[in-house]
């Protein structure tokens, strides 16, 4: 299910109106269509705790589960990088047991997280080189 399908459902369980959920959040009607739609997601952790409240859930679970990159979209600088590396762990597991994902885009994307692990590492390890002699990072 992705994000917008979760809105829409957690919505319709709640026998609201798009107008009277853009309402409770003090944004626009058009914002509410955009998350259904899938055209757009809430831009800070404020406004998908707002939404989460509205709801009655909590945003992890409206983040449950999306088989798709959207929810990335929520990691901001208020994340620590532990946060952060919870929240894409379970991305990861949910785009990769997606079964309308095909094998071959799932390989890339397992190559381009290594491929950055290991870039990481690179960078890392220079960093470290670096402060052991002495210089500015």
């Amino acid at each position: 299910m992705t994000f917008g399908e979760r809105v829409r459902s957690l919505r319709r369980r709640k026998r609201l109106s798009q107008n009277a959920l853009a309402e409770m959040m003090n944004v626009s009607p058009r914002t509410i269509f955009g998350y259904e739609a899938g055209t757009t997601y809430p831009r800070t952790r404020q406004l998908l705790e707002r939404l989460a409240r509205a709801l009655d859930v909590t945003s992890e679970e409206l983040l449950e589960n999306t088989p798709s990159p959207e929810s990335f979209a929520f990691i901001r600088a208020d994340h620590s990088a532990r946060t952060q590396a919870r929240i894409l762990t379970r991305q990861v597991v949910a785009a990769l047991s997606d079964d309308t994902l095909p094998e071959e885009e799932k390989d890339k994307m397992a190559r381009a997280i290594m491929n950055a692990y290991w870039e990481s590492k690179k960078i890392h390890g220079e960093q470290s080189d670096r402060t052991k002699q002495g210089e500015e990072v």
